[in-house]
């Protein structure tokens, strides 16, 4: 378990984050630059904090008052499995060296090295030097030599970013089965959407050295609680409106002419608030069939203006039509209105294309009341 409540100042930045984390994987997630690094840094003793505290397993690694220093393990005495971005290895050391360095005066540490070989596939591998691996293989060895000491805390710094995706997938899974197996307390650290989604039992948007949200990933990734932590996790359609009025399901919202059901009560009639809904949430609706019950509340008619092929999914972008019947173009600087995300074969299946005019709904389940204008 890690407990920590630290201050850090670096220049004019300012770190002030209170985490705990036990036999999970917590994703610190957020733009470059906003302080998750250094709480993996200041968690493995190569950063002091100003102050605070840091607990793994109960035990206080460090601890520190109003600048007067009462405990600071060093970092080799912390028993913590780091992975670097650029995996760090010894050049000049084997697989096998590397992996072994941690534990070189363990009695059994052989056994120790052949166990961890065997369960990250290094068989055969082993008297290999880094440059003669794949960027795969080399993280894999990372993960290793984190591993073998048998760390009580995991820290792993964006650790698959530079793999391609089908080998950064092998080795999620692979991180996902170790976690099951081992229980350890990790901080994972990415400005990934999908890392975050794919490897995190919770998840913690950093922004500007402090917690802007923590939750489930699902609560954070469908619930933001601001504008910053909607559109760091991928929430395209953020709007304002004023609440109309509510009942025992929720909230009606006026958006230019429209009437919009939301499921969220977090507001009162009257109030001016911030909304969202993500891309993914908005649904087409087909011609040749009537809506859904839960899909026939705030259906809009629009034109689709641009789209943008992502792979799997494609990103279609709608100017909507005001509710006077006009397109709204002289209302909005950009030149649409909602961004949907669609899986290809809908796509093809719906025939869709730029230019051709469209109905959605906007999911009352999915559209989600941020909260008040401030």
């Amino acid at each position: 378990m890690i407990d920590l409540t630290i201050k850090k100042k670096v220049g004019d930045f300012c770190l002030d984050v209170d985490l705990q984390v036990e036999n999970e994987i917590l994703v610190l997630f957020g733009p470059s630059g906003a302080g998750k690094s250094t709480i993996l840094q200041c968690v493995a003793g190569l950063l002091t904090p100003d102050e605070g505290l840091i607990a793994i397993d109960g035990e206080k690694v460090f601890a520190a008052t109003a600048g007067r220093m009462e405990r600071n393990v060093p970092v080799h005495r912390r028993r913590i499995g780091y992975v670097f971005q650029n995996y760090a290895l010894f050049p000049h050391l084997t697989v096998w060296q590397n992996i072994v360095y941690g534990v070189r005066r363990h009695p059994q540490r052989r056994e120790m090295v052949e166990d961890m070989i065997t369960r990250m596939r290094l068989g055969g591998l082993e008297k290999r030097y880094s440059h003669q691996l794949s960027g795969g293989q080399q993280q894999r060895v990372a993960l290793a030599r984190a591993l073998v000491i048998q760390p009580r805390v995991l820290l792993l710094d964006e650790p698959f970013s530079a793999l391609d995706t089908m080998v950064r997938e092998k080795l999620q899974q692979d991180l996902l089965h170790m976690q099951g197996q081992l229980g350890l307390s990790t901080l994972y650290v990415t400005h990934d959407v999908k890392d975050a989604f794919t490897l995190g039992d919770r998840l913690a948007i950093i922004n500007e050295g402090k917690i802007e949200q923590i939750g489930s990933k699902e609560d954070v990734f469908d619930h933001p609680t601001s504008i910053a932590a909607a559109r760091f996790t991928g929430t395209r359609n953020i709007f304002r409106g004023e609440v109309m009025g509510r009942d025992e399901n929720g909230v009606v919202i006026l958006w230019r002419g429209f009437k919009l059901w939301s499921s969220c009560a977090a507001a009162g009639t009257g109030s001016k608030v911030e909304f969202c809904i993500r891309p993914e949430e908005i649904m087409i609706m087909r011609d040749d069939r009537p809506p859904k019950e839960e899909l026939a509340q705030n259906l809009l008619s629009g034109k689709i203006v641009r789209q943008i092929a992502k792979g799997p999914s494609i990103s279609l972008f709608l100017k909507i039509e005001e509710s006077d019947g006009t397109s709204g173009e002289a209302k909005l600087a950009r030149d649409y209105d909602l961004e949907m995300a669609l899986p290809r074969h809908v796509y093809r299946k719906l025939d869709l294309r730029i230019g051709k005019r469209v109905t959605v709904s906007l999911k009352r389940s999915a559209l989600y009341v941020i909260g008040p204008l401030a």
